[in-house]
């Protein structure tokens, strides 16, 4: 039994894997070279239902925010507009709300520099509590004062004589 549950996870590891590498936004192009550009695109871009999943993504069955988009950018590929063009158009359309990644300019560039800052505060504060229990452990452990020697006959005669 032991043996067939690494089995079992490989097989449906292997089951499962290429759905999730092969997802692919519902497109009606039939150009290969068009179907990727679409793809590009549509991870590039936020689905306006407000369910928050990339268009790309989206698994709302006729989604009111989904199904348009990606008419419009099917639309505009076939008009022979770039990435970068059809990417603008919609910013221009619905702000930069519809963008997966905010834009590393500005206030935006907090997004991107928040998080290692957040990590070196807290290793900073990690080293200085680990630092400072280590020294209170050292303090601790220091060696006793010396015992006077007639205190320590006394005891080991007390001792004895039990």
């Amino acid at each position: 039994m032991r043996r067939r549950i690494p089995l079992l996870v490989a097989l449906a590891f292997l089951t499962v894997a290429p759905v999730a590498w092969g997802q692919s936004a519902k497109t009606e192009l039939k150009d290969p070279v068009l179907a990727k550009r679409f793809n590009e695109i549509s991870d590039r871009l936020i689905c306006s239902c407000g369910c928050q999943q990339g268009l790309r993504v989206c698994s709302h069955q006729n989604c009111p925010g989904a199904t348009p988009m990606r008419h419009d950018i099917e639309t505009q590929l076939t008009a022979g507009k770039t990435n970068d063009e059809i990417v603008a158009a919609f910013v221009a359309q619905q702000g930069i709300k519809v963008l997966s990644e905010p834009p590393a300019t500005g206030f935006n560039l907090a997004a991107y520099v928040m998080p290692g800052f957040g990590l070196l505060v807290g290793l900073f504060i990690v080293a200085t509590f680990a630092s400072r229990w280590t020294s209170r452990r050292r303090m601790s452990t220091a060696p006793a004062a010396p015992v006077d020697p007639e205190l320590k006959q006394r005891i080991e005669k007390e001792l004895k004589a039990e």
